[in-house]
């Protein structure tokens, strides 16, 4: 039997299509392994969004690659694929020729003609029928990590907006929605294997349906959501600022599954430096929006990303930039370094504010906001608040969250309880303090 290891770099929309991999192999006999050196084939996931997502994929393929040096005719096939994979195929097989076979996003049911009989093709490919089982009705079948209680449910792909930065567009193409009923259908699968929160991600969450419907249908897709049985949270990722609706924050407010949570990514506050990024909104915008959420649910959390050192930016702007956080009061925020993608429309402007500047106003960004989010979290004490079970340290010791912190990005919750608890359980407990990003709190 043939052995499989697989790497996931990059996004949440990566790890599920390693699980879509996965089922994949599994169904074609193939057996799964978390130890590369018993592989005979080493899938390597890779991310191409920003230039350090670029390298930490190339590291982890030049580091894989040494397996051929250490086992000799015994080492396995290097397969890559993903995001990097899909921009620079050619590239990466001229500067690594230890790569055996390469494809991109659409492609990786091509692994099926690679495991059952490679030809020497070192480029894999699949005919549009098989990419476009990808998105069929029923094709929502994955390994399920059981690790958490969590996981994540890709409802499209690809995009539409042009932001300037950005180079998602030209690799994963324009926006592809799948059905409410393959969505839900999968909704059940996860809970059926156990998952009690599902977290819906995508490149534009908030524009789910358009291609499909010829309009928005999140709202109508969460309501169908919210009747899986066993699910208990559904989470959102990736609201496109200018499409938060009136409508869709009174249905998060209203729909007792949704967490009362909107990542919004708004990439910056300066109008002109959001023109050049060719986003949506402005600033007063942005304001409005977050007015808006604070009037149906007074305490929800608003997480968002920041990029810092776009070209021109200018120390005024960065000020600015500070000053509306203060003004917003997030509770959870990113930052990036500018990267200057080639292919974008920003390419052609002056990558003109230094590594060094970039790496200092990311730094002080992040410095700035942490008090406004001990601040936020703050308003939890004292008050006694659902959360979910994500790790077991010991008989008394847990890592939870709350509906107000996302796994992987956001703090976490330093629960103590005299009952036994597991993996997976949702308390209600009593939150006693807050310490930099992470909650502490008593469940007995």
């Amino acid at each position: 039997m043939k052995r499989a290891y697989i790497e996931t770099l990059g996004c949440a929309k990566n790890i599920v299509d390693s699980q879509r991999l996965a089922f994949v192999l599994k169904q074609s006999g193939v057996e799964l392994t978390d130890v590369p050196q018993e592989a005979d084939y080493v899938f390597i996931n890779t991310c191409g969004f920003i230039e350090q997502s670029k390298l930490q994929s190339i590291e982890y393929i030049l580091s894989f690659s040494k397996l051929k040096e250490e086992k000799g005719t015994k080492s396995p096939k290097i397969v890559v694929f993903g995001c990097l994979a899909e921009r620079y195929k050619e590239e990466l097989l001229k500067e690594i020729p230890e790569i055996d076979y390469i494809f991109g996003v659409r492609d990786y049911l091509a692994a099926l003609n690679l495991i059952n009989g490679e030809n020497g093709k070192k480029v894999l490919d699949t005919s549009k029928e098989y990419r476009d089982i990808i998105f069929a009705e029923k094709e929502y079948r994955r390994v399920v990590n059981k690790e958490y209680p969590f996981e994540y449910l890709k409802i499209s792909e690809g995009c539409n907006h042009t932001c300037s930065f950005c180079a998602i567009p030209l690799i994963r193409g324009k926006q592809r929605s799948r059905t409410i009923q393959s969505l839900v259908d999968e909704a059940k699968f996860l809970a059926d294997n156990g998952i009690k929160e599902i977290i819906l991600v995508s490149q534009d969450t908030s524009s789910y349906g358009v291609d499909l419907y010829g309009k928005p249908k999140l709202v109508e897709l969460l309501y169908e959501l919210s009747k899986v049985e066993s699910i208990e949270w559904i989470r959102l990722h990736y609201l496109y600022p200018t499409e938060v609706t009136e409508d869709l924050i009174k249905a998060i407010s209203d729909m007792e599954k949704v967490c009362k949570y909107y990542d919004i990514p708004l990439q910056h506050a300066s109008d002109r430096i959001l023109k050049l990024m060719k986003r949506g909104g402005n600033k007063k915008q942005y304001l409005e929006i977050i007015e808006k959420i604070r009037k149906y649910t007074p305490d929800a959390a608003i997480r968002t990303t920041f990029i810092v050192g776009f070209p021109g930016e200018t120390l005024e702007e960065f000020r600015e930039l500070k000053e509306f956080l203060k003004e917003a009061e997030f509770t959870w925020v990113g930052a990036f370094e500018y990267s200057h993608e080639e292919g974008t429309d920003a390419f052609r402007l002056e990558d003109n504010v230094s590594k060094i500047s970039k790496a200092k106003r990311r730094v002080e960004l992040l410095k700035f906001q942490q008090p406004i989010t001990e601040k936020r979290l703050g308003n939890l004490v004292g008050k006694v608040k659902k959360m979910v079970i994500d790790e077991v340290l010991d008989e008394k010791n847990y890592i939870a969250r709350t509906e107000y912190n996302s796994p992987e990005v956001d703090g976490a919750v330093h629960l103590v309880s005299s009952k036994k608890l597991r993996k997976g359980d949702f308390v209600d407990a009593l939150v006693l303090k807050v310490i930099g990003y992470d909650l502490y709190a008593r469940y007995s």
